[in-house]
């Protein structure tokens, strides 16, 4: 077990920025805030943990914010929400958490599970169901082997909450995004409830001492081309180009509950070679091409940085001249099988005519 500090806060919102390619990291920051803002409150601090340390029976869950497909809401929190959906869990299941986990180990949702672990005084588990950031809950891991999201508990910021007795994650995806828009935009929510052994068994293991080591590099005071020296020892990185944005295009387009309604292309021009280099934007970067061939493509994290200092950059930094490096790393083994593809591959954004 590892007990966070300061440090390793920090570390984690740059690694869950880096792995979320945002469009506005304001959510994440926030979360942040209110984990060190406790921490000069209380001497009490989130424990980081493996599942194999708590007891097998152990009950886990993961938390995070839901939104109805639109960019977050003005309306914040409140603050107790995910401690109400635990209280609900804990009532339905008639067993106590144990431990929680990030809904997604990137973004906002990275940031979300240290403060729900030091609210509720259980520890951090060091799993969750996606090993990246995906837009639907019912793109996980769990979904891949076949096991069920709920029951889940929704709380949102004006004191409603709802049980939502489903176990299929694609009708959890549909119930929770009318959920969200009902209660103003977002909801809280914890789902996929399992024990400690199943967790250990199925989930993505080491997400966030990943998130925590990618900020660690990122963070430290050396060169740019050391930080990505850093990242290749990591293992995964599979690629990095640098690029000068010349075009963005915006694509009004249907998409799937939960996605944004107007996916986006950037053309780039690659230095100092001069190639062709083509994202294809859907709530995160889903494709990269160069000269027109396929490079990368989901469940592959596609992410871009400053190309000045190697910070992690959002997709606003996406304005025409801006000079960008883009890097890519694999996802866990369990998105490159054919359940995994099926359920998170290209296909699966078809709104921008992408194909396995």
């Amino acid at each position: 077990m590892i007990r966070l500090n300061e440090a390793h806060i920090r570390h984690l919102y740059t690694g869950s920025v880096f792995a979320a390619c945002m469009i506005d990291p304001d959510w994440a920051g926030e979360q942040a805030d209110k984990v060190l803002a406790l921490f000069r409150e209380t001497d009490d601090r989130p424990v980081l943990c493996d599942p194999g340390e708590l007891e097998p029976e152990g009950l886990v869950v993961a938390v995070g914010f839901v939104s109805n497909g639109l960019p977050p809401a003005e309306l914040r929190p409140v603050g107790d929400e995910f401690l109400r959906c635990i209280a609900l869990i804990e009532q339905e299941l008639e067993q106590p958490v144990v431990g929680v986990m990030p809904l997604a180990a990137g973004g906002l949702n990275g940031m979300v599970a240290p403060l729900v672990a030091l609210q509720a005084g259980v520890p951090l588990v060091d799993a969750d169901p996606m090993g990246r950031v995906f837009p639907l809950v019912s793109q996980s891991v769990f979904a891949v082997a076949g096991l069920p999201a709920g029951p889940v508990a929704a709380t949102g910021a004006t004191g409603e909450s709802a049980m939502v007795q489903v176990q299929d994650p694609v009708r959890v995806d549909r119930l929770l995004r009318a959920l969200a828009g009902v209660y103003g935009g977002w909801a809280a929510t914890v789902s996929y409830p399992m024990t400690a052994a199943v967790l250990a068994a199925t989930g993505v293991q080491g997400s966030t001492t990943r998130l925590l080591r990618i900020g660690e590099i990122l963070a430290a005071d050396t060169s740019i081309r050391e930080k990505y020296e850093g990242l290749e020892r990591m293992g995964g990185l599979k690629l990095r180009i640098r690029a000068r944005v010349s075009n963005v295009g915006w694509l009004a387009s249907a998409t799937q509950p939960g996605q944004t309604a107007r996916p986006s292309s950037v053309t780039l021009i690659g230095e100092p070679n001069g190639r062709i280099v083509q994202l294809e934007i859907q709530d995160e970067v889903l494709l990269l091409m160069v000269d027109g061939v396929v490079r990368a493509a989901v469940p592959d994290i596609i992410t871009i940085l400053d190309a000045h200092d190697g910070n992690p950059a959002t997709l606003e930094d996406l304005w025409v001249g801006n000079t960008i490096d883009i890097l890519v790393m694999s996802a866990d083994a369990a998105w490159y099988t054919e359940a995994g593809l099926r359920l998170a591959g290209p296909g699966a954004f078809s709104a921008l005519g992408v194909q396995q």
